[in-house]
This record gives C-alpha cells, structure tokens and sequence, in this order.
C-alpha cells in the first residue's frame, strides 16, 4: 500500500492556521450564516473520530429567538452566582464576560452525547465508559475548526446546568449535554484568546507539559517553534514566503492604528499611548501587541579610568552594590517587586571574585577595564567577549516581549560620556556631568578624563569608540539590545549609561532603533542630547539618575498598560456603539 502523500505547503499553513487562529468568539455580525456553509460545518463534525465508531453526537439548531432567550435568562442567572466566587478586579472580569452572544448569534448550536447510541457493549469502552463523551468533544473540535476556516465564529458558552437545558429544549434525560454554542460571523477575529486579551490567565509554556516515558521526567530534545517550548501562533513561513523586512510590521503598525480609531473613546484621546501601542505592533508584528513577558536585565562592570578619581565613590561599591542586587535590597529591587518583573544581574568585569555567588550570571570578560587616558579600555578580542555576553543573557531569558536594561559600574558616566562624544562629535565639556553627584573639583577631573581619551584615541567608529573608551557592561548592552532586535523584543532603556550603548548598537546595527523607548529622561546633562540624536521622546520625566535599570522598570508598567488598552478596549461595532458624529472635534 502506498503511504498517503503529505499536504501542499499551501494546506498545511491553512490547516495550522485554522487551529491557532480558532477563538471564542462573543460579538457576531447580524447576518445569517448560509444553509450550505452550515452544512458543510456540521459534516465536519460528523466525521470527528469516535471509539468504536459509537457516534454519539446529535446537534440541535437553535433559531427561535424565544427559545434562546429562555436559554440565556438560564445563562445570565448561573452567571451571576458563579461571580461571586471571585473577589476584586476577578470579579469584574468574569461579570464582563459576554452572554448577549447567545441572542445576538444569527444561530446557536447544543452539541449532546447519547451514551447509549451503538448499544451497550462498544469496542474500545470496556474500560472507560466516558469515551462517549471524549468522542463528542472531538465532534466539537472539528466543528470549531471547520467554522473557523469558513470565516464563522464560535463561542462555548460554559455556564449551564444540564438539567435546565434539558428542560428548556427537551432533550432526553438520558442524553448529555455537551457543548452549548454561539454561532455566526463575527466582527473580528481577535490575536489572542478572549481570557488571554482580558488578562484572566496566560496560555502556559509548552516544555514543562512534555514528559518522555516516565511522567516527571522532562524531555529534551523536541524542537519546539521558539526554542523554549512556549506555545507560539503557528507555523513560521518558510523563507520564500517571508515579507520583505519591515513590510510585515509596517501593516501591524498600520492595522493597530486603525483600530485605536475604531475603539470606543475619542480618536487620539490617549495621546503618546497610541504611539506607543503603535511602534509595539510594528516591532512585534501583530496589531495588537503584548507585554506580559518582560524582564530587566542588568549589567556590572568596573573601569580603569576610575583611577583618575572621576567618581564620588570608591571602586569597590560596584561588587557591594552586585551584592546588594543578589541581596533583594536596592532600590531596583523594590521597583522590580513592585512590577512583578524578574531580574537578572550579569556580571562582565567587576573588579571582584564573586566565587560562585548564587543569583549571579557569570560572564566576566576582565576584573575591570584597562584607563582610557593611558591605554584602550579593552582589547578587539574583550570587546567581542563583552558583546556575545550581552547577546547570551538575552537569550538565556527565552521569550520576551518587553526588555528594561540597567546597568552599574562606578566611573560608568566618565566612559559614557567618553562614548557620546566621540559617536556625536561633542567636547568633553559638553557632555560630562555629575553622574553620581560629584563635586567641581571632580567634575572638572571628569572633564580632563574624557579629554584626555578623546584626544589619545580618536576613535572613527563605534566599535573603536567601545574598545577605546567604553566598558565592559557598556558594550554588553549594546549586545543585548543587537539580540533583543533580532528577537523582536522591545528594549526600554534606562539613563545616560544605555542612552550611549544604544547610540553605539544603532551606529553598528540601525536596525536596533526601531526597537528602543527611552523609559524616563535623566537628569544627567547630556541625556537629552542623546534621545535627540537617538529621535526618541521618554515616557517619563522624573528627575532620576539612579541608573539601575530604575527608569526603565518604571516605564515598564506603561507598556504593559498600553498593550492591555489595545487588547481590551472594545470597537465601537463590537459594544453596539454608534461613533461619534464629530470625531474631528473631540480631538
């Protein structure tokens, strides 16, 4: 017997597609769905598998506006004591969700299993006599799925009591009701899972579901889409199907900004929000964009020039204050808490043998930078290390959405500073400032330093720039934000210190800015000159030069607000709503 031949390209990505795109839906349009496309649908479900082809499925059509409406007086009333279980904001989520689907659906759809449908003895249900309900529940996927690939919506409206539907519909007491559904096309077909996009639960990761011959024992070696075992939207195209860079995110951008008009508030009312949500969607590529996967990631590193003493503190604060991190007792870490935010401190060239210390990723390229104002901070070959470092603790992340990056190395602002005018062709006294608060007098050491490197180097380019004046967690940023573009992960910088290893990840790979939001504007004099030169507004103005990360952890929370306004905010079509007759004039 010849083995069956697979799919076309073309029908595998259809079938793929029907599966990830499926979703509850709850808002439909009012016209009827055709009798042949509703034909076609419900022979689907008839040809689901079923144990000892029991067939067990009967489904009845419901079309009578009275009937239903009975239906969901039953509906409404479970729905409400089932609400009072939850407390809060859970509370509120669950009385949202939406019933009206049930009369507003051009049909609805009760699925039952007849358990005693092909006798009493059926081949395969010796043992497990609910297999009749399982196969129904096939009868129900294939259903959903061929309705999907019609264009149809379906809702699984869950709260009923058996015996009420009986009653209502007349079903037999013998026979189960299985699945009471909503029916018809819908005003759209969201991203994601009606309970994803309202934030009630997350879809859960893959990997740790998967265990291989012994349950508890994790497998190894499957090759899930993203590399992590967390469930992604399908298929990835092959390379001949891709859209040309920057194509693909240029119509997510364009469809969230339709959408943002489309929502059930005065177009443009939430101002430099929308242009956030918008820049998401075109970096992600998907017109409603995420934010619930972000982390800080933060980089230590010591330098050399802190022997001109340019700084207001010793050189051993950076491997205290690395404890400190681990410790869970800098501001940072209070920040981090606050926004539920995991952190990672990556330590690439502090002067200190952290031996082993638990919490910390080892990544040490050299106890400290070489001085500037003598010698190149680091050689061609550290430079490259300091980059894969950074590159490395992205990936080590798995998927994200939202990066905030940090960084601490006292004398850290003397090398930035070194950085930013040597990438922006500025002198040494437009630049420096007080970093941690110094005095005139170390001001002014600050000043010489970076002058004096400046004039020894000269450096043409930006990796000359980093290997000559900057730092190692400097440079391990700009690694970072390199990886995290590729990854489409947005990054949120922070201060001063990740202002200028941005400014250096653009001048090597310019793709890197359409990824960067600048979290919050230092008070570090030369901040602003850097957004400028980057073209980026903060989202914040706070007075802050802490550094840390603190900035972009506060600026995180914006996003995540951004992302869930996108994704939760109804249209004006899907709430019933008729816009606006002067859009123009209440903007």
């Amino acid at each position: 017997m010849q083995a069956a031949a697979p799919f076309s390209e073309a029908d595998t990505r259809g079938l793929y597609r029907a599966i990830y795109e499926r979703r509850d839906i709850r808002n439909y349009r009012p016209e009827p769905v055709p009798d042949d496309v509703l034909s076609r649908i419900l022979e689907a479900a008839h040809h689901a598998p079923s144990v000892g082809l029991m067939q067990p499925w009967s489904f009845l059509i419901l079309r009578d506006r009275a009937v239903r409406a009975r239906v969901h007086a039953h509906f409404a009333d479970v729905n409400a004591r089932a609400a009072e279980v939850w407390e809060g904001d859970r509370r509120d989520t669950y009385s949202a969700l939406k019933l009206q689907g049930i009369l507003d659906a051009p049909l609805n759809v009760l699925v039952t299993c007849d358990p005693r449908r092909a006798g009493e003895h059926v081949l395969g249900r010796f043992t497990m006599p609910e297999t009749a309900e399982y196969s129904t529940c096939l009868a129900v996927q294939n259903l959903w799925l061929a309705a999907r690939a019609e264009g149809v919506g379906v809702g699984w409206m869950s709260l009923a009591e058996p015996e009420a539907l009986r009653a209502i519909l007349g079903v037999p007491e013998h026979v189960v009701p299985v699945a009471y559904l909503t029916m018809g096309y819908p005003v759209a077909f969201p991203p994601r899972p009606m309970l994803e996009n309202v934030g009630w639960r997350a879809r859960e990761a893959l990997q740790p579901l998967v265990h291989e011959d012994t349950w508890g024992r994790p497998h190894h070696a499957l090759p899930f889409a993203d590399g992590s075992g967390t469930a992604t939207d399908g298929p990835q195209p092959t390379p001949s199907a891709q859209v040309d860079d920057g194509v693909a995110g240029a119509r997510q951008a364009e469809h969230a900004r339709t959408r943002l008009d489309e929502l059930t508030k005065p177009p443009g009312s939430l101002g430099r929000l929308e242009d956030l949500i918008v820049s998401l969607a075109r970096l992600q590529e998907r017109p409603q964009p995420r934010c619930d996967r972000a982390a800080l990631l933060l980089f230590a590193g010591d330098h050399g020039v802190s022997a001109q003493k340019v700084s207001a503190y010793r050189p051993d604060v950076t491997a205290k204050m690395v404890y400190q991190y681990l410790a869970g007792g800098a501001v940072v870490n209070a920040l981090c808490r606050e926004q539920e935010l995991p952190f990672t401190v990556v330590d690439v060239g502090v002067d200190h043998d952290f031996e082993g210390a638990p919490g910390l990723t080892h990544k040490k390229v050299r106890r400290g930078t070489r001085d500037f104002t003598q010698m190149a901070a680091m050689t061609a070959a550290e430079l490259d290390a300091a980059l894969t470092a950074g590159r490395d603790a992205v990936r080590a992340l798995g998927p994200l959405d939202a990066l905030a990056l940090g960084e601490m190395g006292i004398a850290n602002t003397t090398s930035a500073s070194a950085v930013v005018a040597a990438l922006l062709g500025l002198r040494a006294d437009e630049v420096v400032g007080r970093g941690t608060g110094v005095g005139e007098v170390t001001l002014g050491r600050k000043r010489d330093a970076v002058a004096a490197g400046l004039a020894l180097h000269q450096p043409t380019d930006a990796d000359a720039a980093l290997r000559t004046l900057g730092g190692y967690e400097i440079a391990a940023l700009v690694g970072a934000m390199e990886e995290a573009r590729a990854r489409g992960i947005a990054v949120v910088l922070d201060g001063f210190i990740t202002g200028a290893a941005a400014l250096a990840a653009v001048a090597r790979t310019p793709a890197v800015a359409d990824a960067l939001i600048a979290g919050h504007v230092s008070a570090e004099r030369a901040h602003v000159l850097v957004l400028g030169a980057l073209g980026l507004a903060p989202l914040l103005s706070l007075d802050m030069c802490l550094g840390e990360g603190s900035g972009a952890v506060l600026a995180i929370h914006l996003l995540r607000s951004a992302a869930r306004v996108s994704a939760e905010t109804r249209t004006f079509e899907e709430a019933n709503m008729r816009r606006s007759e002067d859009p123009a004039g209440l903007r």
